[in-house]
């Protein structure tokens, strides 16, 4: 099968022959009908900066969605023609797994089935986030709902959930999606501060109460006086020391500064503030059970258009034109990039 690979040298290429995943009695085999690229996590993969990959080459992707077309013998929670997200490889000896969602062909685990029979499934906890949408839903939809869960259970995670003010640092789609999902929890004003006009307008379609160009120093003086001391959450989708020290002027006593970015220099050097009452919390990696319980509310915006998914998928090519694909999230001309098999 074709596949998505970063070799040794950090070079993304398509493999022709990857071997279709082995079934074992507690999987499912998904023809993947697309995935989206994470414009963090899967660029940081192709440079070599995500810690989780420790060997290459490694087949790439997390946020994919397709259709089970053969289950394992002991699978219950999985149905041939069931629409699921997050199928992806097991490590072989040639090709490690980046979780491997640019393939044709993945698999689920059935992590609920293997538990009540007491079995130790290798990985089995991959399963937990591994779950079926509507039969209805569009598969590129799906695929959003990894960023979307992702950072809906976040600002769950964090205690965001009916907030007044949040302001979030960023104008890419998890910055968006942060703005969906908080409005969807109630935080009554959500603020994005970002670099790209054009993104800061989508922002605004999707409900920000006000956008803030970096570029302008007029725009970011308004946004000094207007949120210094004012802000319950700050939410950093870069995580530069940088953007951590400007959400220390921004957030109220006793606030929360909220670090998913992964752009860290890989040490933390910001300067304390007067505040003798303030958090810096990191939610950059998503935790199993609180993104499996963001799966029913975040699905229904979806399919009651709460959640306009067309905000965010800007660019789609065939997997045959990843490099454009790439490309476009290299250049910042996309926000989501899907690729389809």
């Amino acid at each position: 099968m074709k596949g998505l690979v970063v070799n040794e040298d950090n070079k993304l290429y398509l493999e022709e022959k990857l071997p279709i995943p082995e079934l074992g009695e507690y999987d499912a085999l998904v023809k993947i009908d697309c995935c989206m690229i994470c414009n963090g996590t899967d660029m940081g993969v192709i440079q070599g900066l995500v810690p989780e990959i420790e060997r290459y080459p490694v087949v790439l992707g997390h946020e994919d969605a397709g259709k089970v077309v053969k289950i394992g013998s002991k699978v219950k929670s999985y149905h041939v023609g069931d629409l699921v997200v997050r199928a992806g490889q097991n490590p072989t000896e040639k090709f490690a797994s980046g979780w491997g969602g640019f393939a044709e062909y993945g698999i689920v685990k059935d992590y609920s089935a293997a538990k009540e029979n007491g079995v130790d499934v290798p990985d089995i906890e991959l399963g937990i986030t591994q779950q079926v949408c509507p039969s209805d839903m569009k598969p590129e939809d799906a695929s959003l709902l990894i960023t979307l869960k992702e950072t809906y259970s976040a600002l769950q995670r964090i205690g965001a959930a009916g907030a007044k003010k949040m302001v979030v640092i960023g104008d890419g789609p998890v910055a968006l999606a942060f703005l969906s999902c908080g409005r969807l929890q109630g935080i009554q004003e959500i603020y994005i501060c970002g670099n790209h006009q054009e993104k800061l307008d989508i922002a605004m379609k999707l409900g920000a109460s006000g956008v803030y160009l970096n570029k302008d120093v007029e725009a970011v003086k308004e946004a000094s006086t207007l949120f210094h001391r004012n802000i319950d959450f700050c939410i950093d989708t870069i995580g530069t020391n940088a953007t951590i020290t400007q959400c220390m002027d921004y957030i109220v006593n006793d606030g929360v500064i909220a670090v998913y970015g992964l752009k860290s220099d890989g040490g933390l050097n910001v300067p304390l503030p007067e505040l003798r009452n303030f958090t810096i919390r990191y939610v950059q990696w998503p935790l199993p059970d609180a993104e499996a319980q963001a799966h029913e509310p975040v699905v229904n915006a979806i399919m009651d258009k709460t959640i306009d998914t067309s905000a965010f998928i800007t660019h789609r090519f065939s997997v045959l034109d990843y490099e454009k694909g790439f490309q476009a999230v290299r250049d910042h001309s996309a926000l989501k990039v899907v690729l389809s098999f």
